[in-house]
């Protein structure tokens, strides 16, 4: 009977429930693995391997993940999309990577490393952050290092955004010194040595450079001028989790705060002069100024590759547009369909606060920027776009010099599935508006994933719970009168 009612009452905790609308930037991860014999050489290597892609691949809980071996030829890929699998889905596509890795190794052929990068790129979505991770212990041949490294020198020069290659070197074995040249003479792409051990989580700071203009670090200070200028950045974190990082920069005209603690892939940075009171005569004849911040995890067990984030502060007027990189993270969701009597409710919205503000220099211009948002799989008829309170047909908005702290509101239509749709953000125009952030405006591009799910209509929740009570209170009855008869 205790069990019975203990069922009962989780039940009734899963039904009542909240279901919550996630939202996060969407991830491609791509993991380019080598295949060859020489991921035999140790029995440990591989071990070590897997355990790092197991451990890796389950702490991935949003976006789009794909296993790629590779030999002479790439094998082909195995992909899931890592928010719609259950832990069960999750340690069988381990069990199919150590099962595919397992028959390729027999085979004992050698890893062409250039065949395997060219592969990657083909995978990369230019909507997602893409990380790219080659993990290899097979030396590079001669004619393979020539066209790797030609490869490198080219990708610096196209500078893809959003994309991320990780070069892993499991042992010094891997170790190829032209190979090892061009990746150094690339900030885009990471050289790392695991040395035969278990690799570390590979984890970056977004953006690389951050810019600050002087003249709004004195206009947002004004009430405290000139004794609490400062600039508070905000930067997005390569993988989830709290962490807590140290800054510290050597620069002789600017420091920035100690600490910086990480929550759900975000924080910020706080950057102040050292000498508010003679700053602007110490930058006077500079339009820019150039410094670095260092940065080092308070844990071991992180392999940080960008161990510094550029600092450009710009001392001349510029026409801004501030937007942040978050524009939500949970969202109740309060739709649910008829039953019976009981009618619907209003349909789902999702409420976005922009948080937007143009600086002076772009308000005094009358600067405005055009937006159009969407979702990937959603049709712009299963959805309505509010800004402001004022519906926008065509699904965009502008935002101009009397637009602070903007709302946008979507309506979704009762046939939009449940499921991860990827909701888009970006710029298509602008006037008198010279960058977005850090960016210049048509580069502008805002993406963020959204789980989405359904509520069960109140009666129909009722009507089970009632179902099991009668279940239920019969044997109980029963069970009491022989307890008493007794």
């Amino acid at each position: 009977m205790k069990h019975l009612i203990v069922k009962i009452l989780v039940l009734f905790c899963c039904i009542f429930s909240a279901m919550i609308l996630h939202a996060q930037r969407e991830r491609n991860l791509i993991y380019m693995v080598d295949a060859s014999s020489a991921m035999n050489n140790t029995q440990s290597l591989w071990k070590n391997t897997l355990k790092w892609l197991e451990h890796d691949i389950q702490n991935q809980h949003e976006g789009k993940v794909t296993f790629i071996p590779f030999q002479e030829e790439t094998s082909p890929s195995i992909s899931f999309n890592a928010n719609e699998q259950t832990e069960n889905q999750l340690n069988g596509f381990v069990s199919k990577v150590e099962n595919e890795m397992g028959r390729l190794m027999r085979k004992k052929e050698q890893a062409n490393h250039y065949n395997a990068i060219k592969e990657a790129v083909k995978h990369i979505d230019n909507k997602k952050d893409n990380f790219i991770y080659i993990l290899t212990n097979s030396p590079v041949q001669t004619s393979d290092a020539e066209a790797l490294c030609r490869f490198i020198r080219n990708w610096c020069v196209m500078k893809p955004e959003n994309v991320h290659v990780f070069y892993i070197m499991l042992s010094q074995n891997a170790y190829n010194e032209s190979v090892v040249e061009a990746i150094n003479c690339c900030p885009d792409v990471f050289l790392l040595e695991s040395k035969g051990r278990k690799p570390k989580p590979v984890c970056a700071f977004m953006p690389r450079e951050i810019v600050v203009n002087l003249q709004d670090m004195q206009d947002n200070s004004r009430n405290s001028w000139p004794f609490g200028i400062s600039s508070r950045q905000e930067i997005h974190f390569s993988i989830d989790g709290p962490f807590t990082f140290s800054a510290n920069t050597d620069d002789p005209l600017f420091h920035v705060q100690n600490k910086i603690q990480l929550a759900n892939s975000y924080g910020s940075i706080n950057i102040m002069p050292k000498f508010p009171k003679t700053i602007e005569d110490s930058l006077s004849g500079r339009n820019e100024y150039h410094f670095d911040i260092r940065i080092k995890a308070d844990t071991h067990d992180l392999w940080l590759v960008t161990d510094s984030i550029h600092v450009r502060v710009v001392n001349k007027p510029e026409r801004i547009l501030y937007l942040p990189l978050r524009w939500f993270s949970e969202l109740q969701i309060q739709h649910y369909p008829t039953f019976l009597f009981w009618k619907a409710n209003r349909p789902d919205t999702l409420h976005i606060r922009l948080e937007d503000f143009m600086n002076k220099e772009a308000r005094r211009n009358n600067a405005t920027a055009l937006f159009q948002l969407s979702f990937n799989n959603i049709q712009e008829s299963d959805f309505q776009l509010f800004f402001n309170g004022t519906e926008r047909e065509d699904k965009t908005f502008t935002l101009d010099s009397n637009t602070t702290s903007s709302r946008l509101d979507i309506v979704f239509s009762e046939d939009v599935p449940t499921g991860s749709h990827q909701l888009v953000l970006r710029c298509l125009s602008s006037e008198r508006l010279e960058r977005i952030n850090a960016m210049a405006p048509e580069k502008l591009y805002q993406s963020q994933l959204i789980e989405y799910q359904h509520r069960q209509n109140p009666l129909a929740y009722l009507l089970i719970i009632f179902c099991l009570l009668l279940i239920a209170i019969p044997p109980s009855i029963c069970l009491i009168s022989q307890k008493s008869s007794k």
